[in-house]
């Protein structure tokens, strides 16, 4: 206890005097009359006053000992009183202390005792039991350099000073740190010397915490003012708390005039609801946002960045937002990017091969072409050095002149060596080098263009061989063309004479025999014509006639004979001819199936997967005279360079294998090859090993003078078509197999991304894929995935419908995304049989439409199925009254044949039945069947041959009986 009460105040003695005074004013009052008694009793001896007297000193003395009894028990109330009023003033003064932080304690110089306050232990954090009790003890609970201080301090306040004031700190024992404000003040007797130190000690630290945090606040709010960046502090209803002056500035006010406003008082009504749109999605995430912004009124790009404030708990009460202009940072970055972007294509597109060199020799960078060049792959050529890919008898040549390059000598060399291509072979080259420096003129890299001079080097050498062979080919073909007659006549009789055998009644065994005897004869005559016709063309004797044909008919006997060898083997045939071909031409139609024949032939015969497609275009028309541009194309086996060049070689095949393999006397290309040279043009081939071939010329034709322009179709399906499936899970590719079975699809399941690309890549031509359709499970792709795959397709130009499957929660999303993407349809599952076989059939019967960004996008159609069983109605329909035969239409006869010819189309599964579908409906009278119709075309359109087959039996069309000559009229048309 800092301050002990006095036993009796002063000023309880003062009221026990005043309350005592008329007690002692009555005894003495009645003391004097009792003496006034004794005199006067003295006077007449006492006779008169003496029973007074008596009663008198007895009230006398009683009155004291009242007043004395009175005395004492007021003073032992009033003494009560005082001390709890002491208590009272003391336990105010310890709640004040305790309230205002304020700790003190009393030193007694002449004991050495110290009393200290309950609040000098709540500030030093010790427990009363352990306060200190001396001076020393109390020095013992500051650090060392603040317990110097204080002692100094008060030293100089006892010797002398009045007082004293001191800051320091204090180190509580569980490591925290408080900052105190301590006062004393020495107390001194009359004659001076230091009786006692009192000293008040205070907790500063939420005083210092806050003048740090005012100091801080003012640096920070003095650098916010100074950023460019324009900032500003929203309130969680979006109004405007404060702002840097950039912000303000931009606004055209003072910094104070934006306190309060809203984005609806500072800017248009459209921009402020996106403003607030943010703020709302930024406050309702409780996660930052930044993201980059092209403002409209000027064309300046903004960063923006929304972060949420939180409080303790985690609730948002405001926003902070920060605008930094990034127009020049933008600017930079396209004006690189373009500039990266031209050297890019300048260094990958070259037609020459490009390397840097380390000054060590390993290879920096290197382009495509470089590495078609040495036939690496770009990531195998670069763990090399240079001097690794050069012949070892040109090495040291190389190295000489880089060593002069190096020693400044000379500034760049060219010099013709032999490089070693990865395959063993050597090519000749042009080596053209060069050394960068950097600007300081230090050496960098050695830039390094190689050209390919190997075919310059050895033209001449085959230039004179072939004027050799040719000389000798050419007495050959004379001789074989002189004996064409007697060595056709005898094979012609061998075929003639086994047909006849094989109609006459024979054992299985003999019918055996002579079926291998026809077969052999007709592929021996094949090779046998090749020869002759080779002959012919070498020896001079072959002329081009030149009468009127049509080309679609030309096409249309090879697209019946090798079209259906393309869909026995699985593989795709298209057909594309130019919507301005003319309908007649004047030319050699035979030669022309030839040429066509063979090279159609070869690219169906040497595919096993993939299409076929045939093209014509249109290059020229003018006068009576018509440029024609026929290209085949495959994904077969593909051709080597070095196949490619005896390609055209007589007798020649691309190896031995192949000749085992497919068979072929190696005459067909080259015959086509003259044969294109006798009608003017040149037959072209571009291969790659293992992905297919393209052959190409292009021919002039007459066109007739009643020849006319018509329409053709761009593309016309002969093919079966190919699914691409990705999914981990290999039951549900079965699955998908299952769906699909009796449907002319086929199906090739990968389980990963990677797969996928490499599926379509492989096989594929760079203008369109090897697959008709993709269908991806989102799960096994993932979003990125299914994104990297629809990128991959849209950036080559393909037109390739894409199907996803995904999980509930996500369809809507994908859903939003699928037009950005390229998507044709999006499933959610778990999906049933019936909507999988449903979305795959109207993804493989879309069409396209443009895409907003210039790309090519699928839009499918969106008829119902239900469509079906209402069109399929019991019973055969009749022809109605307005639309009977003579109101439109084909004849009975032709008709009925039209319809055979689906129904046998229909039978087969074959695609063709879409196009003689066509020809059946322009074959009925006008508005004849419309439901039926209806009904039929959707079943096309979902490739359900069955059920269209069962429709069709509903039309008139396959009559029963029919006259002799209608039978006869139907067979000739067919």
């Amino acid at each position: 206890m800092l301050f002990r009460a006095a036993p009796a105040p002063f000023n309880t003695q003062r009221k026990l005097a005043w309350s005592l005074f008329p007690f002692l004013l009555l005894a003495i009052c009645t003391s004097l009359t009792a003496y006034l008694i004794f005199l006067v009793d003295t006077v007449d001896n006492g006779e008169l006053f003496a029973p007074i007297r008596l009663k008198s000193w007895i009230a006398g003395w009683l009155i004291l000992v009242v007043a004395a009894a009175a005395a004492w028990m007021l003073r032992g109330k009033w003494q009560r009183q005082s001390v709890d009023t002491v208590r009272r003033s003391e336990e105010r003064l310890r709640i004040s202390q305790r309230i205002a932080h304020i700790g003190s304690w009393d030193w007694d110089l002449a004991s050495g005792r110290l009393d200290c306050s309950e609040e000098i232990c709540r500030i030093f954090a010790i427990p009363s039991a352990e306060a200190p009790g001396s001076y020393q003890g109390y020095l013992a609970l500051l650090p060392p350099e603040e317990r110097e201080a204080l002692a100094g301090a008060i030293g100089e306040a006892v010797a002398g000073a009045s007082g004293y004031a001191v800051e320091h700190r204090v180190l509580r024992p569980d490591g925290s740190e408080r900052f105190v404000s301590e006062v004393g003040e020495v107390f001194r007797d009359r004659s001076g010397s230091a009786l006692r130190v009192v000293s008040v000690v205070h907790d500063v630290t939420e005083r210092k915490e806050a003048e740090g945090a005012l100091f801080f606040e003012k640096r920070y709010r003095a650098l916010i003012e100074n950023l460019p960046q324009r900032i500003f502090l929203k309130d969680c209803n979006s109004v405007y708390l404060s702002c840097n002056s950039s912000f303000a500035r931009e606004l055209g006010l003072e910094s104070g005039e934006v306190f309060g406003k809203t984005d609806h008082d500072l800017f248009a009504a459209q921009l402020a609801r996106k403003r607030l749109e943010d703020d709302a999605r930024v406050m309702a995430a409780g996660s930052p946002e930044e993201r980059d912004e092209q403002r409209e009124r000027d064309g300046r790009w903004v960063s923006k960045a929304l972060v949420p404030l939180k409080d303790e708990a985690g609730r948002v009460y405001g926003l902070l937002g920060i605008l930094t202009d990034i127009t020049s940072r933008k600017r930079a970055e396209e004006q690189l990017k373009e500039s990266e972007e031209r050297f890019r294509n300048t260094f990958e597109q070259a037609a020459v091969g490009i390397c840097h060199v380390a000054l060590g020799g390993g290879l920096l960078r290197i382009n495509r072409r470089f590495c078609d060049i040495l036939g690496y792959p770009q990531e195998e050529l670069l763990g090399r050095t240079l001097d690794e890919t050069i012949h070892p008898a040109d090495l040291a040549a190389e190295r000489e002149q880089v060593g002069r390059l190096l020693r400044r000598e000379i500034d760049n060399y060219s010099l013709e060596l032999r490089q070693l291509r990865k395959d063993g072979s050597q090519v000749w080259v042009n080596l053209n080098k060069s050394l960068v420096c950097v600007r300081q003129g230090e050496p960098k890299y050695l830039a390094c263009v190689i050209e390919d001079v190997t075919a310059k080097r050895e033209a001449r050498d085959l230039r004179r061989e072939r004027d050799l062979v040719q000389a000798a080919s050419r007495a050959k073909s004379q001789f074989l063309a002189n004996m064409s007659h007697e060595i056709r006549t005898p094979m012609n009789a061998v075929m003639g004479l086994g047909r006849l055998a094989l109609k006459t009644e024979l054992s299985a065994k003999q019918r055996g025999y002579l079926e291998k005897i026809c077969s052999a004869s007709r592929t021996l005559l094949d090779i046998i014509n090749d020869v002759l016709d080779f002959s012919k063309i070498e020896a001079g004797r072959v002329e081009l006639e030149k009468t009127e044909f049509g080309l679609q008919e030309v096409l249309a006997s090879i697209s019946d004979m090798l079209g259906m060898k393309a869909q026995e083997k699985g593989i795709g045939y298209l057909v594309r001819l130019d919507p301005e071909l003319p309908k007649k031409l004047l030319g050699d139609p035979l030669r022309l199936t030839q040429v066509l024949n063979n090279l159609i032939g070869n690219a169906v015969k040497f595919t096993e997967k993939g299409e076929v497609v045939v093209a014509v275009k249109l290059l020229a028309l003018g006068g009576e005279q018509v440029a024609l541009r026929f290209s085949v194309q495959d994904t077969g086996i593909g051709l080597s360079p070095e196949q490619m060049e005896r390609i055209f070689t007589p007798f020649t095949q691309a190896d031995s294998s192949t000749t085992r393999r497919y068979g072929g006397s190696g005459l067909g290309l080259s015959i086509s090859s003259q044969l294109v040279e006798l009608m003017g043009g040149e037959l072209r081939v571009e291969s790659i090993e293992g992905a297919g071939s393209s052959f190409c010329f292009t021919v002039s034709f007459g066109i007739p003078a009643a020849g006319k322009l018509q329409g053709a179709p761009r593309e016309e399906p002969l093919r079966s078509l190919r699914l691409l499936v990705l999914d981990g899970d290999p039951a549900s590719g079965t699955r998908v197999a299952e769906i699909l079975r009796g449907m002319p699809i086929v199906q090739v399941s990968v389980s990963t991304v990677p797969a996928l690309l490499a599926a379509l890549s492989e096989g594929s031509f760079p203008e369109r894929p090897c697959f008709d359709l993709v269908l991806m499970d989102g799960a096994t792709a993932g979003a990125a995935g299914i994104e990297e795959v629809c990128r991959s397709i849209v950036s080559r130009g393909w037109q390739l419908p894409t199907l996803v499957t995904v999980a509930p929660d996500q369809l809507e999303k994908v859903r939003r995304q699928a037009e950005e993407l390229g998507l044709t349809g999006v499933l959610a599952t778990p999906v049933r049989d019936s909507l999988l076989l449903d979305g795959i059939v109207r993804a493989l019967s879309c069409g396209s439409k443009p895409h907003p960004g210039g790309k090519r996008l699928r839009a499918c159609h969106t008829g119902s199925a239900a469509a079906d069983a209402q069109a399929a109605a019991d019973g055969s329909p009749e022809w109605p009254e307005s639309a009977s035969p003579a109101s439109g239409g084909l004849e009975p006869a032709r008709l009925a044949a039209e319809t055979a010819k689906l129904e046998r189309l229909l039978s087969r599964n074959s695609l063709d039945a879409k196009r003689q579908f066509a020809r059946f409906r322009q074959g009925l009278p006008q508005g004849a069947f419309l439901e039926e119709l209806e009904a039929l075309e959707l079943c096309m359109e979902k490739l359900d041959f069955k059920k269209a087959r069962h429709l069709l039996a509903r039309f008139p069309g396959r009559m029963e009986e029919q006259s002799p000559q209608e039978t006869e009229r139907e067979r000739e048309y067919l």
